[in-house]
């Protein structure tokens, strides 16, 4: 077994305060759920203060506006975020800390969508979401003092999935391109034998096989769309995307997924950048409050959409 300090520190804090992980496999869905916030609620305390935090309803969505800036200061850049929990777990709020530090660090709003779970919906609905989320942004973004046309999207694992598929739509839609996509250990495939599945998969590395195989089941009507290219973008066709910040966990049993990404965004002749940081498990980017490599990836990501956010505008793929 592999030693991991970052994980000790993080199962010893867990367990100070008498939180564990959700179990969905083990437990009610409603409990599961209950379960993923309290313990995500343990990585939420001593939020850094904001300008402004809105709930905004529309068109059907439920957003969260996270800014450092007051409305007054100008179109704001804005990076559109999608949440991680297998598309069955979590939510806005279990993301907060992580969404405000983005927001002061980097210079620009961070709009969250809080999109349908599953499996009371499922695919494509929550890619029609954040499809609808950007076209919200772009068309009526201003009103909050956005500016749409300065738009990165990103997300942490499901939520990465959706950022990658919403680009493979716009792309294929003929509609302009984000400035940049910031995906974050992705879920990006339904292949269980990879490598990362086969070494970190087991359970004593948080994430395992066996739940991420439940989640494509909570997503999917049924077994034969893991190979639709949208639900597991992995397998789409990647010409044409935006650049792409991509973030590894070293100890996750979805490593492979951002290490074939970035191999096949190379071939397709996309921009990006994969960093992995070492010793630390999936969704270590929300436990900023004890892990360094979480700010340092924090940080990453923040410079990222600073540099492309101040860049110019993505034109349409043609």
């Amino acid at each position: 077994m592999t030693s991991s300090p970052a994980l000790a520190l993080i199962q010893a804090h867990a367990a100070r305060h008498g939180v564990a992980p959700a179990d969905p496999l083990r437990q009610p869905l409603a409990e599961a759920r209950a379960r993923a916030m309290a313990y995500q609620a343990l990585w939420n305390h001593d939020q850094p203060p904001l300008v402004r935090r809105q709930d905004i309803a529309a068109d059907g969505l439920r957003l969260r506006l996270f800014d450092d800036q007051p409305q007054g200061a100008g179109g704001r850049p804005v990076l559109l975020y999608f949440h991680g929990g297998g598309f069955a777990l979590n939510g806005m709020d279990t993301h907060e800390r992580l969404l405000r530090l983005l927001a002061r660090r980097s210079g620009a709003a961070v709009l969250a969508l809080g999109y349908s779970l599953a499996p009371e919906a499922r695919f494509p609905r929550q890619v029609d979401e954040a499809l609808a989320a950007i076209s919200w942004v772009r068309a009526h973004g201003a009103d909050f003092g956005l500016d749409g046309d300065t738009l990165a999207v990103g997300g942490d694992s499901a939520g990465a999935n959706l950022a990658l598929a919403a680009m493979v739509r716009l792309r294929d839609q003929r509609l302009p391109q984000p400035r940049l996509g910031v995906l974050l250990y992705g879920m990006f495939s339904a292949d269980l034998l990879t490598a990362s599945h086969q070494s970190f998969g087991g359970g004593q590395f948080g994430l395992t096989t066996e739940r991420v195989d439940w989640f494509w089941s909570q997503y999917l009507a049924d077994f034969a769309q893991r190979d639709n290219p949208l639900a597991a973008p992995l397998l789409a066709d990647l010409y044409g995307l935006a650049p792409q910040l991509i973030i590894g966990a070293g100890l996750d049993c979805l490593l492979d997924d951002s290490l074939a990404l970035a191999d096949k965004l190379r071939r397709a002749g996309v921009e990006h950048r994969l960093s992995v940081y070492e010793d630390v498990p999936h969704s270590f980017m929300q436990m900023s409050a004890v892990l360094e490599q979480a700010r340092a990836a924090i940080d990453e990501a923040a410079f990222a959409l600073r540099q492309a956010l101040a860049g110019p505008r993505q034109q349409a793929a043609e």
